[in-house]
């Protein structure tokens, strides 16, 4: 059985999958660097994946699959180069992908694909950045409907974070931290960059002529098992041999390699071979009470139960709660063991929640919904997270199945479903109460959840009160549950209904924290969506657009995206109409349950009016660049630009730039003004570049 994605983790036959991944190559000529020396030696250092930066032959990949390695190909094409403007760059790419996947896509070696790798910031900026992701999703889709078994998606790195792809399976995320801490910081960030997806750390290594061997040998393992403790999915360390090309040149000013030039091994690879990744797991695991709660749900409780009888984890109890059901949901709970069950008369869901709360004998509280499968592994992060913080309360993502009808698929991306609400990477505003998991302690301390809220809303008060009384709430990316969203449109408008008029009761109790619009969130709204910039949106560039961790203004993250058999144009337009509707009822039902009235979204940033530009080309050798340019022109009158659309001005004129990576020794320069600028040709060419004919 090959990779596939489950939820927030990868699955290698049927099983939780922690890709341990170095890259491999591309090398100069070298005859002491080949498959059948180096794989046995990967495989004895713990690795069970390589990454390539070539699309691989049958040679290769049938060499991996002989030392049971996966193989994670990126496509090696020109993507810093203006393949907008040049779209038969991108249109060849295409090409010779689809190509190379009709012969490989079922190779039994191959893990997964990267479409691309780390489009430099400055030529994403002039391609337009919404455009270039748009494209990065076509690919990502042509490559799937090739090859639709195989995991897709594409390397970013934090300057561009705001290029996350919708179509991507997973995140994949190159990223140099030589600091333990600043990585460990880092890490839970990409959990909300991916939404709904694993992560998967594709580069990190460190260079042992500017460090020691020795500090590698000691950053390296760590980078490994703080990848595994943040939840992600599998890590890459680059390289496996200080031996290296680039552009078809021998580099030899780095050496990132945990073997020499020589083939002689490094101390990281020792201190490799000792470093094993289980699945963290505290020393005394706390016992969990799973608090289920349900009112004639007989016919979704059964999946329910099954899932959380198999939950993976040393101490825990289940507690269900039937509210008043007048269906099967009796004659289920009597015939299913490992259970306890109580049945109460009708008092709502808040009264049922704090029954079982008091029935329960754990010392974490972990509520879920009858429409709730949690993952295997559920209570096993959930431990790892309460035991190394203070958090009373901890949550994580709540996904939806896969949905096999139009109309799931319909409700499954519409907006409105229960979500998380971040102040930071790890620290919440709001968790919702099918993943909601509390300290015994504080659940006692405020009084568990107030009784009025019958069918919701219980937990946003919960959570408001938590804070109030001093706690904090954490999130844990690894930890989620499969929670089914309703099956048909009306049922979905019919929930959203029950929210509004539940927003109603929350305004009453707490007016101070709505604004006219409804609920006024301190932090971000997850929607599901994976961080991918829209038309209109402020990315924060920094001077010259090059802060190193670049990040979009946003107050909600993007919505989830129609699967792919459901994405077309008329799947589009009844998603649009019935998010329209959902714009509509619930405020509506707020409003006329005695809350504030229609919901103002926060508006986008218009996009930026097409400027006319004058353009000029301009071509440099031996790393000749725009900042060779910048720095010219900054010693002959021109300036710092505040406008984030440009760089640099001179008066009433403002400049633009970026440096294609061809490959090559020699780049073109793209340069951009608002008007003309009449000495700038003669200026550019005092910096030592050519005018080349656009």
């Amino acid at each position: 059985m090959p990779l596939t994605v489950h939820g927030k983790h990868f699955h290698l036959d049927g099983k939780p999958h922690f890709l341990r991944t170095v890259t491999y190559g591309p090398f100069p000529p070298n005859p002491t660097h080949s498959p059948k020396i180096d794989f046995p030696r990967i495989r004895r250092a713990g690795f069970n994946s390589i990454r390539v930066y070539t699309l691989p032959d049958g040679e290769l990949l049938d060499a991996a699959g002989k030392n049971d390695l996966l193989v994670i190909p990126s496509h090696a094409w020109a993507n810093g180069c203006d393949f907008i403007r040049e779209p038969d760059i991108f249109h060849e790419a295409r090409a010779s992908l689809l190509s190379w996947l009709t012969q490989y896509h079922d190779h039994p070696a191959l893990g997964a694909l990267l479409v691309g790798n780390e489009i430099p910031t400055d030529m994403a900026r002039w391609m337009g950045p919404a455009k270039v992701r748009t494209l990065l999703d076509e690919l990502i889709l042509a490559a799937k409907k090739s090859a639709p078994a195989l995991p897709v998606a594409y390397s970013n790195f934090p300057t561009t974070e705001y290029l996350e792809p919708l179509a991507a399976d997973f995140t994949a995320f190159n990223l140099y931290l030589e600091n333990p801490d600043d990585l460990a910081d880092y890490l839970p960030r990409l959990h909300h960059l991916a939404g709904d997806r694993p992560v998967y750390l594709t580069e990190f290594g460190l260079d042992t002529q500017g460090n020691s061997e020795e500090q590698q040998a000691e950053l390296l393992p760590s980078a490994l098992r703080l990848s595994r403790e943040a939840g992600l999915t599998g890590a890459t360390l680059y390289a496996w041999s200080d031996a290296w090309q680039n552009n078809g040149e021998t580099i030899t000013d780095w050496s990132f390699g945990l073997i020499r030039r020589d083939g002689s091994e490094k101390p990281v690879l020792a201190e490799l071979e000792k470093t094993h990744l289980p699945l963290p797991q505290p020393e005394t695991p706390p016992r969990f009470s799973v608090i289920i709660c349900t009112r004639n749900g007989a016919g979704r409780l059964k999946g329910c139960l099954d899932a959380c009888l198999a939950l993976d984890y040393p101490d825990f109890e289940i507690i269900v709660v039937n509210d008043g059901s007048t269906d099967d949901t009796e004659k289920l709970l009597e015939s299913t063991e490992g259970i306890r069950a109580f049945h109460l008369d009708p008092c709502g869901l808040s009264a049922a929640r704090n029954y079982g709360a008091k029935m329960s004998k754990g010392e974490i509280l972990s509520f879920t919904d009858d429409d709730c499968r949690p993952d295997v592994h559920w209570l096993a992060w959930l431990a790892h997270a309460f035991t190394t913080s203070e958090h009373a309360a901890i949550g994580g993502p709540n996904l939806a199945p896969q949905p096999d009808s139009l109309a799931l698929s319909l409700t499954t991306a519409a907006p409105g479903a229960p979500t998380h609400v971040m102040l930071d990477d790890t620290t919440a505003e709001h968790l919702p109460g099918c993943h909601l998991s509390v300290r015994r302690s504080a659940f006692d301390q405020i009084g568990g959840f107030d009784k009025q809220f019958h069918t919701a809303g219980d937990d946003v008060d919960f959570c408001w009160r938590l804070r109030d009384a001093g706690h904090t709430l954490g999130f844990c990316g690894a930890s989620f549950v499969w929670h089914h969203r309703r099956a048909t449109p009306w049922r979905y408008l019919k929930q959203q209904m029950g929210y509004g008029k539940a927003e109603a009761l929350l305004f009453k109790k707490h007016p101070q924290r709505f604004s006219e619009g409804g609920i006024r969130w301190q932090g971000c709204v997850y929607q599901g969506g994976a961080l991918g910039i829209q038309p209109g949106d402020f990315i924060y560039s920094g001077p010259t657009g090059e802060a190193p961790y670049q990040s979009l203004a946003l107050n909600r993250q993007p919505v989830r995206n129609l699967p792919g058999e459901y994405d077309t144009p008329s799947g589009r337009f009844a998603l649009r109409i019935l998010a329209w509707l959902q714009s509509l009822i619930r405020p509506w039902a707020r409003k006329s349950s005695g809350g504030p009235g229609r919901s103002l979204a926060m508006p986008r940033t218009p996009p930026p009016a097409e400027t006319a530009r004058h353009q000029l080309t301009l071509t440099g050798s031996d790393g000749l660049s725009r900042h060779h340019l910048y720095r010219h022109l900054l010693t002959h009158g021109w300036e710092a630009c505040p406008d984030p659309d440009w760089d640099l001005q001179y008066q009433s004129t403002f400049l633009i730039a970026a440096t294609e990576q061809s490959g090559t020794r020699i780049n073109r320069t793209f340069v951009g003004l608002s008007g003309p600028a009449t000495d700038l040709k003669n200026l550019a060419l005092d910096a030592g570049f050519i005018l080349t004919p656009s």
